[in-house]
């Protein structure tokens, strides 16, 4: 056996971290009034098929805080899990704790799994439920389960999907539009998983303007050939306006603001973090940009009080 099949602990018992051989000889039960939890082999376990975690990014490194917590303390909140019962070579598919299983199988220990008789539907509402707020699942990750979901029949609409996780549909589909980003765009980014959804939705609005999109391609693949670690400055080189004005008024989303006869007056940018009112100099009096520094004042300090 090399050393790429595992690695050698101190007590000379070996460790097979990355393959799957059958270490525990037996599953567990572990008895409770509220729950049926049960202790099972690592390497008895597969993920289900619909989990809203990207694998590839469930590594030694990013698992680094829970090795070290399920070392010092053992694993301290059950995986969710339903039994398999046609797979001879597996006994629970994990619905919920990817990362938990990695992590057991890592330190050849027993998983602690909250098993349960459920349907794909109730399944998915479990794990949404127990993953919607965590800030380590993605918003490209759930968009990647949410089109799984559809496609797989699961849910018959976007809005079916929606009304069942109790979710807005805008939001599901702004998180569906994140997942077409062509991977180009994805790969500019250190990780598909460091797209904030916000992002996802203006550079999927950026891609469908003909006029930006040559021009958002080239910054990419600047991007993907000098990689940049920072997640939020490589969203920033992406979006930045070009020299065209039709894709400066579309980066921009001004509002213009006009007078009942129609004439502009002026305009609202949003931009980020701020809210920028454009007012042509030539209607501003000193007179009138007190008014409006007073009527401003007045509006942010209201909150405050």
């Amino acid at each position: 056996m090399n050393d790429e099949d595992g690695t050698a602990r101190d007590d000379g018992t070996y460790v097979q971290a990355r393959q799957t051989p059958m270490v525990l000889q037996s599953s567990r039960r572990v008895r409770s009034s509220a729950r049926h939890i049960i202790e099972v082999n690592p390497f008895r376990c597969r993920i289900w098929t619909m989990h809203d975690r990207i694998e590839e990014h469930i590594t030694e490194e990013s698992c680094a805080d829970e090795i070290k917590s399920f070392a010092a303390h053992g694993q301290l909140i059950p995986a969710l899990g339903r039994p398999i019962r046609e797979d001879i070579g597996h006994d629970v598919e994990i619905i919920c704790g990817a990362r938990r299983l990695f992590v057991a199988r890592h330190l050849n220990v027993p998983l602690r799994v909250d098993l349960q008789d459920m349907s794909d539907r109730q399944a998915i509402v479990a794990m949404d439920l127990e993953n919607r707020h965590r800030k380590d699942v993605s918003a490209y990750e759930r968009g990647l389960s949410y089109s799984l979901w559809l496609r797989g029949k699961l849910f018959s609409s976007q809005d079916d999907l929606a009304r069942t996780l109790n979710v807005s549909a805008a939001q599901v589909s702004r998180l569906l539009k994140l997942t077409q980003l062509p991977s180009v765009i994805l790969s500019a980014f250190p990780s598909p998983t460091a797209i904030r959804e916000c992002w996802g939705l203006n550079l999927y609005k950026a891609w469908q303007d003909p006029q930006f999109r040559s021009c958002l391609a080239l910054r990419a693949r600047g991007l993907v050939t000098a990689p940049c670690t920072d997640a939020e400055k490589v969203y920033a080189r992406l979006i930045a306006p070009s020299g065209n004005r039709a894709t400066r008024r579309h980066a921009s989303h001004d509002e213009v603001v006009r007078c009942p006869k129609g004439a502009p007056l002026f305009r609202i940018r949003r931009h980020r973090r701020f809210v920028v009112l454009l007012v042509p100099v030539e209607r501003v009096s000193e007179v009138a940009l007190e008014r409006i520094r007073l009527v401003v004042s007045e509006e942010l300090i209201r909150p405050l009080q």
